[in-house]
């Protein structure tokens, strides 16, 4: 048998091995996610009443100004007293809300225009009653860096459908993209305005 026949025979069981891996990663990463979303649920209990919420993502330019803005609009139509902002763990001050998202805001009514990015500092980690984050990723990391504000981190999605999934980052998306991560950031912020307790 030639090198290149050999080489042709193991392709297909290399590729078969190779998907059994990913296959188990992936099943495994899932048990995972489950059984931390269930600790972090089972564990967290936020400081009464809540007044103030700091939303947070990776470039504060898409995800966490529309969930700021939408949770800006619940406070102020079911007279809430809430202060809310938002921050990005990986950006810099001043740039503006992201196009597809002022657009997308709009549609629903939302002003993103004055959005301005802020980077996530610990004043405003000490100053949030309740801190929300997009993904599993930013929550170990913002612990990473604030550990002591353990109890007070959120995942938002838990919120609304009691599951590990995450609110993907629409950056590079579509216009479809956007509006389903607003979607997803409706849903669960109308669950929590009514289920933790916000300062009235």
């Amino acid at each position: 048998m030639s090198d290149t026949e050999s080489a042709s025979g193991l392709r297909p069981a290399s590729y078969s091995l190779l998907e059994l891996a990913r296959s188990v990663k992936r099943s495994l990463g899932t048990v995972i996610d489950i059984w931390r979303y269930r600790v972090l649920v089972n564990t967290q209990s936020p400081s009464l009443p809540v007044r103030s919420i700091l939303v947070v993502c990776k470039g504060n330019i898409c995800r966490s100004p529309l969930a700021e803005a939408y949770l800006k609009h619940l406070a102020l139509k079911q007279g809430l007293t809430a202060t809310v902002r938002s921050a990005g763990l990986e950006t810099t001050s001043g740039k503006p809300a992201h196009p597809l998202a002022r657009l997308v805001g709009e549609q629903s009514g939302l002003q993103l225009d004055g959005h301005i990015t802020q980077p996530l500092h610990k004043e405003q980690v000490d100053w949030a009653d309740v801190i929300i984050v997009m993904e599993w990723q930013q929550r170990t990391r913002l612990l990473r860096l604030y550990p002591q504000a353990e109890q007070k981190v959120f995942l938002l999605r838990q919120f609304y459908d009691q599951s590990v999934r995450e609110v993907a980052d629409p950056y590079s998306g579509t216009m479809k993209d956007f509006q389903i991560c607003f979607a997803m950031i409706q849903q669960a912020c109308d669950v929590l305005v009514k289920t933790m307790p916000v300062a009235r």
